[in-house]
């Protein structure tokens, strides 16, 4: 019994700690929806708007020879610009990874030219857990030190529940050497000290356009969104007719590694997810059960079932979940049961598995065949 107990609270432990992670992530693309809509939709912010790219990349710097890929990219007139970079919380290499977007020259476009950075420029590096001032200091220590001469603004964006509504709360940080955005409507809501709200229900109806942020989607979140999603756009004609008359596919959905690249992009979505993060999506919907990888065929299967949204079975049991709907609890649930009790093993890093060969031995203990040598049977 003591063994059962420690085993189920190591299951959710696991579970908490990815769903906490999942839900992090989820805010930040509420804070890319919300960003987009006041682009796009509010007045005095709109028309000050030239253009903006939440999948940018832009000019490496130094020795780099990858583009960079921030989270967005605001042009604006008269002759500003804005780079937008948002992270849960602190991270060390956060100093190094904002002073090369700092000293990048600008933009490259689809066919790979240029578009330099406005003459007043700056970055916005938001965070929902703000970093402690000897983090900040550090980071805005290093910035200094590299010259760069246009303005870092730090600022925090939380989701606020309220009885009127939820909405989402943009705020610059506090703190002495923080920078200052470009003084456009945009830039000034910005730098407001009191911060500015941006309602859930407002940019509901542009939410589901941002499937992951630019440079990458974590595994549990790219799991949902391929199973709730993205699952339903491979099945051919066939498939969906047989899943709408009988809520199931009489054979699994077989999706081979060397078309892993065909992704199907749903319609008007923004920032899609990417061939690698369904490769991410497929191994953490494996570990959960729900999906197989055949390595002789070189394919993985996934049995799909259950009604035209392709939903999660309702069978299994279901750690902290309040809706009996809550798809990503369900998932994430299986994933961490199955994490616990049935893993799978992961292969080595730099290590390839050799393929043992032996040395036959000399038989020194058998007769030779009595016949001359030369001769012939």
């Amino acid at each position: 019994m003591a063994r059962t107990s420690s085993t189920d609270e190591e299951i959710r432990e696991l579970f908490e700690k990815k769903r906490k992670e999942y839900d992090a992530y989820d805010r930040t693309l509420d804070a890319l929806a919300a960003f987009s809509f006041i682009l796009k939709h509010v007045e005095e912010i709109a028309n000050e708007t030239i253009t903006h790219d939440f999948r940018p990349r832009i000019a490496p710097h130094g020795s780099d020879s990858d583009p960079y890929t921030p989270d967005g990219v605001v042009w604006q007139r008269p002759v500003n610009s804005l780079l937008l970079e948002l992270k849960t919380s602190w991270h060390k290499d956060d100093v190094a990874q904002i002073v090369k977007y700092g000293k990048s020259p600008g933009c490259l476009l689809p066919d790979g030219t240029l578009k330099r950075f406005s003459e007043e420029h700056g970055i916005l590096l938001g965070y929902q857990n703000v970093p402690g001032e000897s983090n900040l200091k550090t980071l805005f220590d290093e910035w200094e030190r590299a010259g760069i001469p246009f303005p870092l603004v730090v600022f925090r964006y939380s989701m606020e529940v309220a009885p009127e509504g939820n909405r989402i709360f943009f705020s610059r940080v506090p703190y002495a050497r923080n920078g200052m955005c470009p003084a456009t409507s945009f830039g000034k809501a910005m730098n407001s000290p009191r911060g500015y709200p941006v309602s859930a229900a407002s940019f509901q109806f542009v939410r589901s356009s941002f499937h992951r942020a630019n440079d990458q989607v974590i595994d549990s979140y790219a799991a949902v969104l391929w199973w709730t999603v993205y699952a339903k756009h491979y099945l051919t004609e066939e498939q969906k007719a047989e899943m709408a008359a009988s809520g199931r596919l009489s054979s699994p959905l077989v999706i081979q590694l060397d078309r892993l690249d065909q992704v199907p992009t749903p319609a008007d979505v923004e920032v899609p997810l990417s061939v690698k993060d369904v490769k991410r999506a497929l191994e953490f919907l494996r570990q959960a059960g729900l999906v197989a990888l055949k390595k002789r065929a070189r394919a993985y299967e996934v049995k799909l079932k259950e009604d035209r949204y392709v939903r999660l079975p309702f069978s299994g049991a279901a750690v902290g979940i309040s809706s009996p709907h809550d798809i990503s609890a369900r998932i994430i649930t299986r994933w961490a049961v199955n994490r616990k009790k049935h893993p799978i093993a992961e292969p080595q890093k730099g290590r390839r598995a050799l393929r043992v060969r032996t040395r036959r031995r000399r038989d020194v203990g058998t007769l030779r065949l009595p016949f001359p040598e030369g001769s012939s049977s």
